[in-house]
């Protein structure tokens, strides 16, 4: 019988390299959300806040929306300050809030990457 066969295969014909490779993506999932995830949850939630913000644009002062947006901001540790947060009204009243940040996450082996996340909202 040949020696590499059972290297590859076990007994019941069932190739081992395909459970070290499944094992391989799992654990890469793993890291990946446990690298991106939370900046992604800091994200929509900024937005989301935002988004809450222009709806009742018509009832709060913009002073007290950018107060607002930036304690959301260090709140989540965001890299944000005031000057970041732009808040426009139109002469139709309409408000418009953008922010705009970058995040740089380091992944094994040194490799880094900037993600960068825009705020744009508007009633």
């Amino acid at each position: 019988m040949n020696k590499n066969r059972h290297i590859i295969t076990n007994s019941s014909g069932n190739s081992k390299i395909f459970g070290l490779i499944l094992i391989l993506i799992v654990a890469s999932a793993i890291y990946l959300s446990y690298m991106l995830l939370p900046h992604y949850l800091n994200y929509y939630s900024f937005r989301d806040t935002a988004q809450a913000k222009t709806k009742m644009a018509r009832v709060i002062k913009d002073e007290n929306i950018l107060n607002d947006l930036y304690k959301k901001a260090k709140e989540l540790d965001l890299p944000l300050e005031k000057e970041d947060i732009i808040i426009k009204r139109s002469g139709e009243g309409v408000l418009t809030i953008t922010a705009q940040w970058e995040i740089e996450v380091e992944f094994i082996g040194g490799y880094k990457r900037n993600f960068q996340f825009i705020v744009d909202t508007s009633s």
